[in-house]
């Protein structure tokens, strides 16, 4: 039941993991010397549409799913608990639409996880609603409900309103904690992976799984809750109370450690899940490791281990989610994909650490070739999502009307991304004028006729192909008539030609065909 359904929503899933990657393998290469301020991917957009994808896009969105996998598996999940779902679906992916054309636009913030604007918190808040439903749905269905279940129901309840409120530009504390000391945050950032982690390791146990050793995670949790005491109602954190809570985190290597061995699970049971823990591992050692006073001085607070970052969210995060889609798909999420992925992602850090020493002239060294490195690893991750995205996308296109559909999918949804991105730059190369204005209205709706296409291709083929139609006509004949009155220059004529010519082929050519 949850297998199909994340099936079915896979594709849209996928369209914002390759987004964020693109936008970070464009910021990349602009770092080598490419110009992209005359397009929406100028480099402040870029990273910030990158990090912003990563931290609420595809990863999060799989994530969610981890509770409802259990209910599937302990067998207290429902239709009724699926059509919430998809409705929580519909509101989050509306929400990284706006997230993601309020970036491009520029609508930036400056802030380095929560760079979007701060109203669209509210429709993150309104799908954890459908979220609420569907796990209510579940619940109610256990004779007696686990404590795990009812950890989940708490968190849901609470996650909406401490988002509209930690979010908020006055007195959030994600504002709050981007100077001065952040040792406690880190410790927050990381209790919160750690009742995932249990329950990534309770889906996924070849054995009867009871956790213990609950005092190495108790620890750090009054830990957190006395930093949070100290920073709020009495004074900044000194260095030797952040580094304290910063030291707590080491705590959960040994409970991590522990429970995977209690459920039996390895490498062989789920690959992605066993990277994960130990990406999570590594980057908490090496955090620690740099909170050192003489070597945070020389390194910490900038650019020159960006890798930690990469480690910790493309790898620690990341394989979370991964974990729950090998477990649900695993044909589709293999083996070799949790390998690759790995290598990728290590040789990122690597080369984004090594270039940053380089740029503090610790080592000698050409940063730039480091940073081609980089965009080149870019590239292929890039690559590989693409892959996986095509064996789940692909289909035969067996009959004139498919082949229709697939070439006005590609002419107006793939050519309307690009004159988003960059017809400010294009226009003026073919001559044509570019106001910044109504024109990104039209590129969208470019987008909206190539998707009416791309639903021809998986059902109504005949009614899909009748509606684009009629959509180009109407559209064309006002393009035309814009362009006989003078009103506008010669691409009002090339559309118009365009749109009317791609209808007639199917009205005299193809209509009833199939």
């Amino acid at each position: 039941m949850l297998n199909k359904f994340i099936n079915d929503e896979l594709p849209l899933a996928l369209i914002w993991l390759i987004l964020g990657l693109f936008a970070g393998l464009v910021y990349a290469v602009e770092m080598l010397g490419l110009d992209g301020s005359q397009t929406l991917f100028s480099p402040e957009r870029a990273r910030s549409l990158h990090i912003s994808q990563m931290l609420y896009g595809f990863f999060p969105l799989m994530l969610s799913l981890l509770p409802f996998a259990l209910f599937q598996k302990e067998g207290v999940l429902s239709d009724v608990a699926i059509g919430h779902l998809r409705r929580y679906f519909v509101v989050w992916n509306l929400f990284l639409l706006f997230m993601s054309m309020a970036l491009l636009f520029g609508n930036i913030r400056g802030l380095p996880f929560y760079d979007f604007p701060y109203q669209l918190n509210f429709l993150l808040a309104f799908s954890g609603l459908f979220y609420l439903l569907a796990l209510v749905d579940a619940l109610r269905r256990y004779e007696k409900r686990p404590l795990w279940v009812n950890v989940s129901l708490l968190a849901v309840i609470a996650a909406p309103i401490a988002l509209v409120v930690l979010m908020n530009p006055q007195y959030g504390q994600v504002e709050q904690t981007l100077v001065g000391p952040h040792g406690d945050n880190t410790l927050g950032m990381s209790f919160v992976l750690i009742p995932i982690y249990y329950l990534l390791i309770k889906l996924v146990a070849t054995q009867k799984f009871e956790p213990r050793r609950h005092w190495l995670w108790l620890l750090p949790l009054v830990g957190y809750i006395v930093s949070l005491i100290i920073r709020n109602f009495f004074h900044s954190l000194s260095y030797g109370e952040e580094w304290f809570f910063q030291y707590l985190t080491l705590l959960y290597l040994p409970l991590l450690w522990g429970w995977l061995r209690d459920a039996g699970v390895t490498f062989k049971t789920n690959p992605y899940l066993i990277l994960s823990i130990a990406a999570f591992v590594f980057v908490d050692v090496e955090g620690n490791f740099l909170f050192i006073p003489e070597i945070r001085a020389l390194i910490h607070r900038n650019d020159l281990v960006v890798g930690h970052a990469h480690i910790a969210m493309g790898l620690g995060v990341a394989f979370m989610a991964l974990a729950i889609l090998h477990h649900l798909l695993p044909h589709l999420f293999r083996r070799i994909y949790a390998v690759a992925w790995t290598v990728l992602m290590a040789l990122m850090a690597i080369v984004l650490t090594v270039s940053g020493l380089i740029e503090a002239k610790i080592i000698a060294g050409n940063v730039d070739f480091f940073l081609a490195l980089r965009a080149l690893i870019g590239l292929l991750l890039v690559a590989m999502v693409l892959r996986i995205a095509y064996i789940r996308l692909r289909l035969p296109l067996d009959t004139p009307l498919k082949l229709y559909h697939a070439a006005g999918f590609l002419s107006d949804a793939g050519g309307g991304v690009i004159l988003l991105i960059g017809g400010a730059l294009l226009f003026p190369l073919f001559g044509f004028h570019f106001g910044g204005t109504y024109e990104y209205v039209v590129f969208a709706f470019m987008i909206g006729t190539g998707m009416v296409h791309w639903m021809g291709l998986h059902y109504a083929a005949e009614r899909m192909a009748s509606l684009s139609a009629a959509i180009r006509t109407v559209c064309a004949s006002v393009f035309a008539a814009l362009y006989l009155a003078g009103s506008m220059d010669g691409i009002a004529l090339l559309v118009a030609v365009y749109d009317t010519s791609f209808a007639l082929v199917y009205w005299l050519v193809l209509r009833g065909r199939d």
